[in-house]
């Protein structure tokens, strides 16, 4: 009879050990896929950061050149106002105009 025993505990012996060995190969696969994930997770957030400041930098410069705009036509009023509108346009404001 503790021949048996001593079989069953042996047997059991064994099959804890495989199943701990199994758990901790899968754990190290889990953590390979973690560590990967992880990286990608970070260079996502970098891609968003360079997005969101990209996005900063045109909203910049589209409000520079909405105000230029807005600059550029109170000028041309302006020059428009000086010559008269249906007023042919002399020869230096006819420039001025073509430059702007």
């Amino acid at each position: 009879m503790m021949r048996w025993v001593a079989i069953g505990a042996l047997c059991l012996a064994l099959l804890f050990a495989g199943v701990s060995s199994y758990l901790v190969w899968r754990n190290g696969h889990l953590r390979e896929d973690l560590d990967a994930t992880t990286r990608r997770l970070r260079v996502a957030e970098r891609q968003a950061d360079d997005a969101r400041q990209t996005a900063d930098v045109l909203s910049a410069h589209i409000k520079r050149m909405q105000e230029d705009r807005r600059t550029y036509d109170a000028d041309l009023r302006r020059l428009r106002e000086q010559e008269g509108y249906h007023a042919p346009l002399s020869d230096f404001l006819g420039d001025v105009f073509d430059r702007l």
